[in-house]
């Protein structure tokens, strides 16, 4: 690696060369997402390009505060000092994307370590492979490998990578896969940045039942197949008012994608085989309420609805990344709170209502993220730091967060001596450590 740092108009450069990569070739992006997953076009634009372009944007507007140096003075008994913090980039950043969202998570990571003045590999998963052809077709041909690099392949490919050595690893992707990379960076003592996703519960009570947060969860539920790590997992629904809201969810979905989903080309359909044999086989661990249509040819599997569920299946258990909603009733948020049905440091706990209590209570007894009266949306914000904890993972990005994420702070401390201390050194007087214990704070 070439150690002298990217300048910070180089970074800009690189930026706008990578803004205009997107603008051009967003048809062809759209098609490639289109032939992996379904995704329709408004989804595919919506939550992978218009987020990357807005990151972008954002960065370019922010990137002159975030890079200015902080300066600080003390003042002491015999010397004063200036402190001056300066971000540095890591160097080489190494990026291992997921395929639920390939060209999102691929890309999103690049752009802070960009701005951060890194260099970036990108070991992007194989099971999207034509959005990742066109991806390495397009970074190779619009920066050198000393910028941006794309290297393809399974999971072998990302062991060598590792192994050859990074100055930080950025993973996004399932729990186990996760604790793997980091097992083989931690031998390198490289550090990491893991986004593992959860369970992520959705809870609504009696002041939140409306039609526009019914239409909201469902739409965040069934958003790319309910293949987001930040999906409403598991929708929990006071026993007061559980029937009417089964029903209504129901009505929305029928609305949203018709009798006929799998003919939808609203609706995306399943990342791989391997992933579609397991989301089907949680099918049968509940009463399907709607859908359950399965299309193997296709990998499709039609927006379900689930109740009666026994509380030690496996679908209460795992992360079900997929376009099954089990709808569970409760008695109070305390007892759901006290019981283990949810996952206390999941990536993102939604809650819908309108008591300012219910809130505190929530945040209260969780580790993670909430998000109130919507769901997803903040993970398209440039200003939010995604990321989890616990189980769901650590380190965040995003914005500001992003930056510092892939920078690391390097401190100057000078000192400006003014008047020697001579009862400072040895040897030391016993009346020299009285004031030392009176003074520390104005010494040391």
């Amino acid at each position: 690696m070439d150690k002298k740092v990217i300048s910070i108009e180089k970074r800009k450069q690189l930026l706008l060369r990578l803004k205009r990569m997107l603008m051009k070739n967003e048809g062809a992006l759209l098609q490639a997402l289109q032939a992996d997953l379904g995704k329709p076009q408004m989804e595919g634009y919506t939550s992978e390009i218009a987020v990357l372009l807005n990151e972008i944007d954002f960065t370019l507007r922010q990137l002159h505060k975030w890079v200015k140096p902080e300066k600080k003075y003390e003042i002491k008994i015999g010397y004063f000092a200036k402190i001056t913090k300066r971000p540095v980039p890591y160097g080489r950043v190494l990026i291992i994307s997921p395929w639920n969202y390939p060209l999102q998570l691929a890309l999103l990571p690049v752009i802070n370590a960009i701005a951060a003045g890194n260099i970036c590999v990108i070991k992007p998963s194989e099971y999207a492979p034509v959005t990742n052809k066109l991806l390495k077709k397009l970074i190779h041909s619009h920066f050198t490998e000393k910028e941006i690099c794309v290297v393809t392949g399974g999971a072998a490919v990302a062991q060598r990578l590792i192994a050859r050595g990074f100055d930080l690893i950025i993973f996004t992707g399932s729990h186990e896969v996760g604790q793997k990379v980091y097992e083989q960076a931690a031998a390198k003592l490289t550090p990491t940045i893991m986004e593992l996703g959860g369970k992520n519960a959705c809870i609504i009570d009696e002041t939140a039942f409306k039609e526009v947060h019914i239409r909201e969860i469902v739409w965040g539920k069934f958003f790319n197949a309910g293949q987001t790590c930040i999906a409403p997992d598991t929708l929990y629904v006071p026993e007061s008012i559980y029937t009417k809201v089964v029903e209504m969810v129901v009505r929305t979905i029928l609305n949203f994608y018709g009798e006929e989903p799998d003919e939808c080309s609203d609706f995306a359909t399943i990342g791989h085989d391997v992933h579609f044999k397991r989301v089907r086989e949680f099918l049968s661990q509940g009463t399907i309420v709607h859908g359950g249509k399965v299309d193997a040819s296709r990998r499709s599997i039609s927006p379900t609805v689930l109740t009666d569920i026994d509380e030690s299946s496996e679908i209460m258990k795992k992360e079900i990344f997929g376009p099954l909603l089990p709808i569970i009733p409760y008695s109070s948020l305390e007892s759901l709170l006290a019981s283990d049905l949810l996952q206390k440091d999941a990536l993102t706990t939604y809650l819908f209502t309108k008591k300012m209590d219910q809130i505190q209570l929530l945040r209260q007894n969780l580790k993670g993220m909430v998000s109130v009266n919507k769901v997803i949306h903040h993970a398209g914000s440039s200003q939010v730091a995604f990321g989890g904890i616990g189980r769901s993972g650590f380190g965040a990005y995003h914005g500001e967060a992003g930056f510092s994420a892939c920078s690391y702070q390097q401190t100057d401390y000078r000192a400006f001596n003014y008047k020697y201390l001579r009862k400072k050194y040895p040897p030391y007087y016993d009346h020299a450590f009285v004031w030392v214990r009176r003074l520390r704070r104005w010494i040391f």
